[in-house]
């Protein structure tokens, strides 16, 4: 049964506090507002927390974060407050209201997803003094809670910290042992170095490499062009993506001589991101390979960066096929298609069709266009996700296509929409390059619905990935607009809306 939580006076006993006398009457109204149907009314209540910004404002804020019960009818689900909770949380500033998020962290009775969270916060504020603890929290059993506590290190000076993070570089988990590898690199450049290059070259997984080679460059920027050149030989695509992404942060000749010649890699979007970061570095606006290679060969000897960002350039250009108007370049996609009610609402500018009729059309162009040039697969979602091909991708061809489309057709409308799941599963495959997400509005329900926390974590595992995700929303509501599109900015997609 859910309830509103105790005063704190009763839960934090044992934890460091600056006085002994009342909660502060601040927070009587934050813990109505907490615990209010409307969000806006919990906003408001975070916001009295960080400015009372004691003790006290953390334990409320714990006691949010640690819901996973609905509250009844009338209510949001539990991470819409959860995610409110949580940017009130970092915002805190005292000391020894931290050091409340810490005790939270030792104590193995709390809930491995609520220990996780402190341990991402505590890696956050980085103080040194956290280092013990994220080096216990590595020892716990719950993997996630181990990653994160690895990760938090990279951020702390903490000799305990280091110690025990050196430890978790030859760990079995690849996720664990690249945030070890990074976090001893960022604590101890120097003595890190070997491994993260010894990393680099011989890790078996190439998202380990992806992600590392993203560090080196880095804390090492005297070797990325040469780490770069070694990881554009790799079979699989995403170090050759992170390759060309690394060169875009390095203004010299011999890093363009390397996006030069990328732009005849052999996957699709890593050669288009090669075509888009000369733009950015060069101010130029060539499309073509060949009108890149020509004028390079021209210019190279006079060529001088531009001063500033330059504009960046229209993203068009020669294309077969646009999906709600935002091109395909690439040849391994995956749709992720809303399949919650909301999608029987009408779509003005399409004429009055459903917003599920509009996006059954859409896909239907794409694959008549695209037949046996693509490799794709096809997931729809409410509160369940479903693929369409539990295998794989598969490649584009008339049998395919017909199968995918009343495999969408099928899928009935119903209840609420989960994001972060779907998102979750596009990116465990390997092979996807690049998604298409296209929803009613804003996340309902999942692990995480506000887009700071879905973008704080896709930036994280994309770290392994290279996803890029374009979105589209079908929606004349600005708020759920910005959720989307502020997915798409971090993966460096594109994202466009209709009502």
């Amino acid at each position: 049964m859910w309830s509103l939580p105790p005063s704190s006076a009763t839960v934090v006993a044992n934890a460091p506090v600056d006085n002994t006398s009342q909660e502060d009457p601040r927070l009587a109204e934050a813990r109505t507002l907490l615990f209010d149907k409307e969000e806006k009314a919990a906003r408001r209540g975070g916001q009295i927390c960080v400015q009372v910004n004691n003790v006290d404002a953390v334990v409320l804020l714990l006691s949010v974060l640690e819901e996973t019960a609905g509250r009844g009818q009338g209510f949001l689900s539990p991470p819409h407050y959860r995610d409110v909770a949580w940017e009130a949380l970092i915002a805190i500033t005292d000391p020894y209201a931290r050091e409340r998020v810490r005790l939270e962290l030792d104590d193995k009775r709390a809930a491995p997803r609520l220990r996780q969270w402190c341990a991402e916060a505590l890696g956050i504020w980085g103080a040194p003094e956290y280092g013990g603890s994220l080096a216990k929290a590595l020892k716990d059993k719950d993997l996630d809670l181990r990653r994160a506590a690895a990760r938090s290190l990279g951020n702390i000076k903490s000799e305990a910290g280091l110690k025990a993070v050196g430890k978790k570089t030859k760990d079995k988990d690849p996720i664990l042992r690249a945030n070890a590898l990074e976090s001893v690199a960022r604590q101890n450049p120097e003595g890190g170095r070997a491994a993260i290059i010894k990393a680099l070259a011989k890790d078996k997984d190439a998202g380990v490499r992806c992600a590392l080679l993203a560090a080196a460059c880095e804390l090492y920027p005297d070797s990325a062009e040469e780490l770069c050149a070694e990881a554009r030989e790799h079979d699989d695509w995403r170090p050759r993506m992170q390759a060309v992404d690394s060169l875009g942060s390095i203004r010299t000749k011999t890093s363009v001589d390397q996006l030069i010649e990328a732009l005849a890699d052999g996957r699709p979007a890593v050669a288009e991101r090669a075509i888009t970061t000369l733009q950015d570095l060069t101010g130029q606006k060539h499309r073509r390979p060949d009108a890149w290679r020509a004028w390079w060969r021209d210019n190279r000897a006079t060529f001088v960066f531009p001063e500033g960002r330059p504009a960046t350039a229209a993203s068009g250009g020669d294309t077969v096929a646009t999906y709600n108007g935002i091109r395909l370049v690439s040849d391994h996609v995956a749709f992720l298609i809303d399949k919650s009610a909301a999608m029987g609402e009408t779509l003005a500018s399409r004429g009055g069709i459903t917003k599920e009729e509009a996006a059954q059309a859409e896909l239907a162009q794409v694959f008549e266009k695209l037949s046996g040039r693509l490799v794709f697969n096809l997931f729809t979602y409410e509160l369940a996700v479903r693929a369409f091909s539990d295998k794989g991708p598969v490649k584009l061809a008339k049998r395919t296509a017909k199968q995918a489309l009343e495999f969408l057709d099928k899928a009935p409308l119903q209840g609420r929409k989960d994001i972060w799941q779907v998102l979750e599963m596009v990116m465990a495959d390997e092979d996807i390059d690049t998604v298409y997400l296209l929803s009613s509005g804003e996340p309902d329900v999942g692990l995480y619905v506000h887009w700071n926390r879905i973008t704080m974590h896709l930036k994280d595992h994309n770290r392994f990935h290279k996803l890029v995700i374009h979105t589209i929303a079908y929606s004349d509501n600005k708020w759920y607009r910005d959720q989307l599109e502020k997915i798409a900015e971090a993966t460096g997609g594109e994202f466009t809306w209709f009502d």
